[in-house]
């Protein structure tokens, strides 16, 4: 059994192989370089980047056609395929990538289950209407908390305050990087990061050298330094207004990347912005002490 809470668009994913010739060959980290397609890792992540930013952009049409194709050529009984199609605007929640699942979920001996659950009882799940199914082991794959930041670390900045009470309303930092009266601390892949749009290891690679140039000149002062108030504030105003443009907030759908006032958590600009960002930083937007 397969119990599904709302049904998701899947891209389909083809995993390619390689011979035992060529992973010899890719041994050797110059020739492993020279083999890697960056040109082909842009153009999908400008395409990503239209989807998020702009539903009715060409990126967003070329995925959704991607997903309502590979829905409607995999899927062939239509009752099936009614509960597996989902009423939102694709990558309003996390796009699932799978070529395995739509075969799986046809099997004989797989059934999928749209009803909302009840509760869990002593010998399976029961339904909202009162049907029990009886189970012996049960696989949970929800509970992702996404706001929850280097806890259970307790961290303490100027004049005591808390971690957790600066981010009492939901989870903030200058550029995903930087927190107001936290100095010297500073985050890979923080809040409002752009971890749903493009790598994740781009992303911390590009954060690190960023970071890389404030201990630099920590270095240098022997100093502390932390990110203004003012700054963070006036940015995180920008961020929330330009992530109500998002699909993620306007693909009609609740998802993890809502934080607790209803915005969109992530990072709401272009792959392009990310790295002018990260190119260097505004030594003005901080203080030095």
């Amino acid at each position: 059994y397969h119990f599904q809470r709302t049904a998701q668009w899947m891209m389909p994913l083809e995993n390619g192989s390689f011979s035992d010739e060529e992973k010899l060959f890719f041994q050797d980290p110059k020739n492993l370089t020279e083999a890697m397609n960056f040109e082909e890792y842009f153009n999908a992540v400008e395409i990503y980047s239209q989807a998020l930013l702009n539903k009715d952009s060409i990126g967003a049409n070329e995925i959704a056609f991607a997903c309502k194709e590979n829905l409607e050529k995999n899927i062939h009984n239509e009752e099936l395929k009614k509960k597996l199609t989902p009423d939102h605007t694709p990558l309003c929640k996390r796009l699932i990538w799978s070529s395995d699942y739509y075969p799986a979920i046809q099997k004989p001996e797989c059934t999928l289950v749209s009803k909302t659950i009840k509760k869990i009882t002593n010998d399976g799940i029961e339904l909202i209407d009162g049907n029990v199914i009886d189970l012996d082991v049960i696989v949970f794959a929800t509970g992702f908390k996404v706001d929850q930041f280097l806890r259970p670390i307790k961290a303490f900045g100027i004049d005591g305050i808390s971690l957790n009470e600066y981010w009492k309303e939901y989870p903030k930092a200058y550029l995903s990087i930087a927190i107001p009266k936290f100095p010297n601390l500073f985050l890979l892949n923080g809040p409002n990061g752009p971890v749903g749009n493009f790598s994740l290891i781009d992303i911390a690679e590009q954060q690190m050298n960023y970071i890389l140039e404030l201990i630099k000149i920590i270095k240098k002062r022997e100093c502390h330094i932390d990110v203004k108030a003012d700054v963070t504030e006036t940015y995180e105003s920008k961020r929330a207004a330009a992530a109500k443009k998002t699909v993620w907030y306007t693909g009609g759908c609740s998802s993890w990347y809502l934080n607790a006032s209803g915005i969109p958590a992530s990072w709401p600009w272009t792959y392009e912005d990310f790295k002018k960002a990260m190119s260097k930083p505004d030594i003005n937007s901080f203080n030095i002490i």
